[in-house]
C-alpha cells in the first residue's frame, strides 16, 4: 500500500474548536519540526488535520499529538488512558496505527513538557519512550487498557511513542524564532536578511494552512492547503538570502533617491514591505510578475523596449499591465512591484 493511499485510509477529525493558544503551541512545535527533518531528501508537514502534527516522508508517516501543560507534575498513564468522549488520549493516537504495512510504517506520538508516569514508575531518564521497549510490568498496563478501550485481543505496541520536550510549549514562539537563524544559517550559509519578517511569513504560512477547516480527498490537494513541503520552506529561506534583496535593497535606495517628501518615502516603503511578503504567498501576483517580466525580456530581445529612465519605463509598465492586478492591490503596491520587478530584470535574475 503506497503512502497516499495508507493516508486515505485513516479517518480524518478536524478539531477546530480547540483554544487559540493551544493551536499555536501545537503549530510552533511543528514549525520546530521541520527544521529538524531539513537534513531528508524530502518531507511534507501537515498542520491539525488527522492529528496535530502529521510528517509524511518517502515511505512512512508519523502522527504527533501535542499535550502542553502548567503544571510540572508527571503525565499520568491513567490521565492518557481516560476515556473522554469518544475515546482516550493514548487510544486515539494508537488507532492511527492501523494502516500500518509493510510499505508504509506509522509511528505515533504524544508528545508533552511532563514526564511520563505508569502507575508508580516515572520515566525521567529519556527524551524519547518506546512503548515497546518498556519493562513487562508497564507494558502490561498499556496493552491491557488499550484493549479493553478497543476490544481487540492483541495490541502491538510497536512504533508508538511518549515525547518529552523541554521546549517551552507554553510560550514557544521566542525559541522557536531563535531555531529558524540558527537553521537558516546552517541551511543558506548567512544570516537571514530581514529576520523578523522571516519569522512573520514562516509562522502566517503555517497558521493559514493549520486554519483551513473542510474534508479534502485529494492527497495533492491536501499538500497544498493544509501542508508544507522541503521545497516550500526552502523557496521561504531562499527569499531572505543576501542575494535576494538586492532588488529590496534598490528599490529601497531609488525611493530614498528619488521621493524628496517624507510622506510620499514612508507611503511607498510600507507598500514595499508589504508587497513583498505577499508576493511569496499570492500566485496571481506571482504569475503578474512571470508576464512583466517576459514582457521585458521580449521586447528587449526585439529592441522596442522603451529605453529611458526607470520612472517612463515603470509607467509604461502600469499601463500595460494595471489592469491584471487583483482590485484589492493599491495604486502604491503597484508600483513598487513593478519596480521590484525592473530591478531583478536588470540584473538578469529572469534570463
Amino acid at each position: 500500500m503506497k503512502v497516499s493511499e495508507a493516508y486515505r485510509a485513516i479517518p480524518y477529525d478536524l478539531s477546530g474548536s480547540v483554544s487559540k493558544n493551544r493551536f499555536r503551541q501545537e503549530i510552533l512545535w511543528g514549525v520546530s519540526k521541520m527544521f529538524d527533518l531539513f537534513d531528508k531528501p524530502d518531507f511534507c508537514v501537515v498542520f491539525d488535520y488527522k492529528c496535530d502534527i502529521e510528517i509524511h516522508l518517502s515511505d512512512s508517516i508519523e502522527f504527533y499529538q501535542i499535550k502542553s501543560q502548567k503544571s510540572q507534575k508527571p503525565y499520568t498513564f491513567t490521565q492518557l488512558s481516560k476515556i473522554e468522549g469518544t475515546g482516550s488520549i493514548i487510544g486515539k493516537l494508537f488507532v492511527l496505527k492501523d494502516v500500518s504495512c509493510s510499505d508504509t510504517r506509522i509511528k505515533c506520538a504524544l508528545v508533552s513538557n511532563r514526564f511520563l508516569k505508569i502507575k508508580n514508575r516515572e520515566f525521567s531518564d529519556a527524551e524519547v519512550i518506546d512503548f515497546e521497549s518498556l519493562d513487562e510490568k508497564s507494558k502490561t498496563i498499556v496493552r491491557d487498557a488499550l484493549k479493553t478501550e478497543l476490544s481487540r485481543n492483541e495490541i502491538d505496541l510497536t512504533d508508538l511513542h511518549y515525547i518529552y520536550t523541554s521546549m517551552d510549549l507554553l510560550s514557544p514562539e521566542n525559541a522557536v524564532k531563535g531555531q529558524i537563524d540558527s537553521c537558516f544559517e546552517k541551511i543558506k550559509g548567512c544570516e537571514p536578511l530581514k529576520p523578523n519578517a522571516l519569522h512573520r511569513l514562516i509562522f502566517d504560512t503555517v497558521e493559514r494552512k493549520a486554519s483551513y477547516e473542510f474534508a479534502i480527498d485529494d492527497f495533492d490537494e491536501l499538500v497544498k492547503r493544509k501542508g508544507i513541503t522541503k521545497d516550500e520552506l526552502d523557496s521561504i529561506l531562499e527569499l531572505y538570502k543576501d542575494k535576494i534583496d538586492d532588488s529590496l535593497k534598490q528599490v529601497q535606495d531609488y525611493i530614498e533617491a528619488t521621493y524628496s517628501k517624507i510622506s510620499e518615502r514612508k507611503k511607498l516603503k510600507a507598500a514595499l514591505t508589504k508587497i513583498f511578503e505577499v508576493e511569496y504567498k499570492s500566485q496571481s501576483l506571482q504569475k503578474i510578475g512571470q508576464e512583466i517580466s517576459a514582457y521585458l525580456i521580449r521586447k528587449s530581445k526585439a529592441g522596442t523596449l522603451l529605453d529611458d529612465s526607470i520612472e517612463y519605463l515603470a509607467d509604461d509598465l502600469i499601463s500595460t499591465f494595471e489592469n491584471a492586478f487583483p482590485i484589492e492591490y493599491s495604486k502604491q503596491e503597484k508600483y513598487v512591484f513593478i519596480l521590484l520587478i525592473i530591478k531583478r530584470w536588470e540584473d538578469g535574475k529572469y534570463e
